[in-house]
């Protein structure tokens, strides 16, 4: 069966996770992924030296189904052969930081004429025409650039970081998005173009609720676990581990109240609207809680999916990964890795109802692995390629 992008080839110069994300997202969809990676210790995710079996398991889980092929773009044959390479490419993805494809003369402007019909994929920190174009980006420090460590964490305390890279993979999907339009709208006119996502431009629409709050002259301090819109709503202990509540209507709060069998609290004027509860908000989790420690939490949960309360279990990363719902999404795949012989690699959210999502992927690449069978299409022989490896060209 075939998939969206069968017959589009990618040439992938991303590193960490936001482009390789991206291109895992393409390669799922069918694209040819060709993963361009530096001589020696290829891209810097893989780690090779501080690593088990060197390399890094973050590395495979976001790059299978792509082609590892290593070029030395600081060298001038290795830049032809790059070049040679772009013919056949319909999409160019990268996230260097701004300036260093340019000093390598592959900057979008030194090829948009020679190839017209290759749309360019840029994902950048805070956009390549800004103040900090050339301030070094990771989820971290846009985290603190967005106002996000800002409202984060509890009131008497400094903000706080999320560990998870939210930020980098939603870099990566909106520049799905926009090569997925860049390939329409070059069916319609036959030329490609620059298309570029910047990772602060991306925290905008996550911050919605907060930027809103601002403008209208009530900002939102840390609140720890709390919502200024929702009350209760918290993280509550359980018999056997915690649970987060979110009661955002007054339908789920006389639901909840209800099931602790506290019909008073829906008489009380004290309890009976949202304003009212979070003035006294410390109290209302302190009788929740109070409840809640009673309870089973997978109990509790089950309990709120019937009475359609918002809720969720607080699971440990290692419970999530024991989820068998990821398996049956295909959230989390089985492979295998050289380096590290059985391994899980990441899946796509993307489901489509005309594709196949059974077949497994191809294992993520070792570095370098398809470097022969990708430069013979554009004509380099095995000798060719031994005097290549020799001057450290590939």
């Amino acid at each position: 069966m075939s998939l969206p992008l069968d017959g589009i080839r990618v040439i992938d110069l991303g590193q960490i996770f936001a482009v390789p994300y991206c291109t895992l997202q393409l390669a799922y969809l069918g694209a040819e992924v060709v993963k361009i990676e530096p001589p020696g210790d290829g891209e810097h995710l893989r780690r090779p030296h501080s690593s088990p079996g060197g390399v890094n398991y973050s590395f495979l889980m976001l790059n299978p189904n792509k082609k590892s092929v290593t070029l030395n773009l600081k060298d001038a044959r290795g830049r032809d052969l790059f070049l040679k390479l772009l013919e056949s490419a319909d999409v160019l993805t990268e996230n260097y930081s701004t300036g260093t494809m340019e000093a390598l003369g592959l900057g979008y402007d030194a090829l948009r004429d020679r190839f017209p019909r290759l749309i360019y994929a840029s994902g950048k920190g805070y956009g390549s025409d800004g103040p900090w174009a050339r301030l070094g980006a990771m989820d971290s420090t846009l985290q603190a650039a967005c106002g996000l460590i800002s409202v984060s964490g509890w009131p008497d305390r400094p903000g706080t970081r999320t560990p998870a890279t939210f930020i980098d993979m939603a870099t990566g999907s909106h520049l799905v998005s926009a090569i997925l339009a860049a390939l329409i709208q070059r069916g319609r006119t036959g030329r490609g173009q620059l298309v570029e996502v910047s990772m602060l431009d991306v925290c905008l629409p996550s911050m919605t609720g907060l930027i809103a709050n601002e403008l209208e002259g009530q900002p939102v301090g840390r609140l720890g676990n709390r919502h200024r819109n929702a009350c209760p709503s918290n993280i509550y202990p359980c018999l056997d581990g915690d649970i987060m509540i979110f009661c955002l209507t007054e339908s789920h709060w006389r639901a909840l109240a209800k099931l602790m069998r506290r019909d008073d609290l829906l008489e009380s004027p004290r309890y009976n609207s949202h304003a009212s509860r979070y003035a006294i908000v410390g109290e209302v989790d302190g009788f929740v809680g109070e409840w809640t420690r009673t309870q089973r939490r997978d109990d509790l949960v089950a309990i709120f999916i019937e009475h359609r309360i918002p809720c969720a279990p607080v699971r440990a990363v290692a419970e999530v990964i024991a989820d068998p719902e990821n398996t049956r999404r295909r959230m989390l795949i089985d492979s295998a890795s050289t380096a590290r012989g059985k391994i899980k690699v990441m899946g796509t959210p993307l489901k489509f109802s005309d594709s196949d999502d059974a077949s497994s992927p191809a294992p993520p690449p070792v570095l370098g692995e398809h470097t022969a069978e990708v430069l013979a299409t554009i004509g380099i022989d095995a000798i060719e390629l031994v005097r290549l490896r020799e001057h450290g060209v590939v």
